[in-house]
């Protein structure tokens, strides 16, 4: 009687073959894995920084708006600094002729500052409150017929603000410009720098 024949099984360096091919594809599939995180991580930080940026800008553009507003004309509401890292202003939001802060409407003075790696917002002189990081930023000025005021204009003749910001997130670079124009540009009460 003949044992089986012609069967036989793997020899041991088939098998070593096979288990290196095996290894071999589970480390790529591993890295891809691995890469992919990597940059939906990437992706969800620029997108992150790109929206905090965005809603301090428009935070901004709401309360650069309004500077001047002052109904009785005696609170010298205006802007009371301008330059390419600072902006400092107030508003009579209440009415009463006086820029002193009260529970119904703390934000009658105003400062938004930019620096690298910082976009602060202070309120009545207190606190400055991180807002947004951007890399780079700055403040430009413009008079009603839309040009440049250089780096420390004259309060009273700025009409238009613009803020320039750059933002490096993730290996992604945003740069964005936003302006905005008093609404009360002839206002009286600024203040001087």
């Amino acid at each position: 009687m003949r044992g089986l024949t012609g069967r036989r099984g793997f020899t041991s360096i088939e098998l070593l073959v096979a288990m290196t091919l095996g290894l071999v594809v589970t480390l790529a599939a591993l890295f891809l894995c691995s890469s992919g995180n990597r940059l939906v991580a990437r992706l969800t930080s620029s997108q992150r920084a790109l929206q905090e940026l965005l809603a301090a800008a428009e935070l901004w553009r709401t309360e650069w708006r309004g500077v001047g507003h002052d109904p009785t004309g005696t609170s010298g509401a205006g802007i009371a600094r301008a330059t390419p890292e600072t902006l400092e202003f107030s508003a009579d939001w209440n009415g009463d002729g006086a820029l002193v802060p009260t529970d119904a409407n703390p934000n009658e003075r105003l400062a938004h500052a930019l620096t690298a790696g910082a976009w602060r917002r202070g309120v009545n002189g207190g606190p400055r409150l991180p807002l947004a990081w951007p890399d780079s930023a700055r403040f430009a000025y413009r008079d009603s017929l839309g040009l440049n005021l250089g780096t420390r204009p004259a309060p009273g003749r700025i009409a238009v603000v613009e803020l320039e910001g750059f933002l490096e997130a993730g290996g992604t670079s945003f740069s964005v410009t936003w302006a905005a124009a008093r609404r009360a540009a002839g206002a009286t009460g600024d203040a001087s720098p």
